[in-house]
């Protein structure tokens, strides 16, 4: 058994809506609220959609033949085309990449910012071509007859795993601007950790690995996270 879950976190694409909307007199926090501004005066919400957004931050959790690592890529210390880059050689070296909702916003905006970088895509392309499927939605794959679709950390908690632990999506702008540029690598992790248990979970309803293959793998999970500098957050968060 082997794959790659993700976790991601996404901000405001300020520098493209400074060239689009004409704001450049304005510095990336004030042109943010514009984009906020403008979104609720047309959806109702700020919620901004995957067109106006890019990749601060992405963990990969990788499920291998020889044990379990984390690696985490953010904008704090990385352009973003190296974090597209660390998910597209993922998809290659450990498929494959699984998300839990990913087919609605991640790989949307996965590919958009292909096309903002001017990056090609063609491997992942090709290979939906002949069938293969180098991202999977576990939402989609466990429920694809359902018209509603739980979040990551509701389905989570309610399966005694460790869900998001407070950390919010909508706050993750205001931290960056705050300065707190681990607060999205720290997102991107828990939620990397919980969609890599929630996997482990769904394959086992589907028979595809052995509960004692499941057991496993939360104990090379363990292993992998001793010595993780916030260790004690992502081990106190895992299943006895």
């Amino acid at each position: 058994m082997q794959f790659t879950a993700i976790g991601f976190a996404a901000i405001p694409d300020t520098d493209s809506a400074r060239d689009a909307l004409g704001l450049h007199d304005l510095d990336a926090a004030d042109i943010a609220k514009v984009m906020f501004h403008r979104h609720k005066q047309a959806h109702g919400d700020e919620h901004l959609g995957w067109g106006q957004l890019c990749l601060g931050a992405v963990s990969l959790l990788r499920v291998e033949a020889e044990g379990v690592r984390l690696e985490t890529f953010s904008q704090a210390e990385l352009p973003e085309i190296q974090l597209i880059d660390a998910v597209f050689q993922a998809m290659q070296g450990t498929p494959p990449l699984y998300s839990w909702g990913g087919e609605d916003d991640f790989v949307p905006l996965l590919l958009f910012r292909c096309l903002r970088h001017r990056r090609s895509a063609a491997d992942y392309y090709a290979a939906t071509e002949r069938g293969e499927a180098p991202h999977q939605d576990l939402r989609q794959r466990m429920l694809s007859h359902a018209t509603a679709f739980p979040g990551l950390h509701d389905v989570a908690r309610r399966l005694g795993l460790p869900g998001m632990q407070g950390l919010e999506a909508e706050s993750l702008w205001e931290q960056w601007l705050a300065g707190e540029r681990a607060a999205l690598g720290d997102y991107a992790e828990v939620q990397a950790v919980n969609t890599a248990l929630l996997a482990l979970e769904i394959l086992h309803l589907r028979g595809d690995c052995a509960l004692e293959e499941v057991s496993r793998t939360h104990a090379q999970l363990r292993a992998a996270l001793q010595e993780h500098p916030r260790r004690e957050a992502l081990l106190g968060s895992l299943p006895a």
